[in-house]
């Protein structure tokens, strides 16, 4: 965060982080989901982290959101938190692949080759459960 709040600051963003970045990038794919378009930044920003970093990290950001008297409603709460449940990160695709790899190193340029794929159809799954945990919660 440092460097890239350095380099920010050369264009006028002193303040931009990692997560600031994702949470704008991944802000629509959270309002698609369904949170409102006021957390979606924060929505957005905690799946990046999950996805870039892991998810204890992001349910470790998250979970000042979770106190009493929070702002968030039921529905973001809960799209959030099933969207931080799941092991689908590029660490984790590491260890996988370097797992595998290792059972059978003649295979491993496809086994690196599946990660990847492998890593978008397990976030895919992770978000769609998500999406349908909100769809369920705001029927209440």
């Amino acid at each position: 965060n440092g460097i890239i709040g350095g380099v920010g600051g050369w264009f006028g963003f002193a303040h931009a982080s990692l997560e600031s970045i994702l949470g704008y990038l991944l802000a629509p794919l959270a309002w698609v989901m369904g949170v409102d378009w006021s957390d979606a930044n924060l929505a957005g920003s905690l799946i990046g982290q999950k996805l870039a970093i892991n998810e204890f990290v992001a349910y470790l950001n998250f979970s000042p959101y979770l106190q009493t008297g929070g702002t968030l409603d039921a529905k973001t709460v809960a799209i959030i938190s099933f969207a931080l449940c799941g092991f689908a990160n590029f660490g984790s695709i590491g260890v996988v692949v370097g797992a595998f790899s290792a059972v059978a190193p003649h295979r491993a340029p496809e086994i690196a080759q599946l990660g990847l794929r492998a890593l978008a159809a397990a976030t895919l799954s992770n978000l769609m459960s998500a999406t349908i945990a909100g769809f369920f919660i705001g029927l209440a």
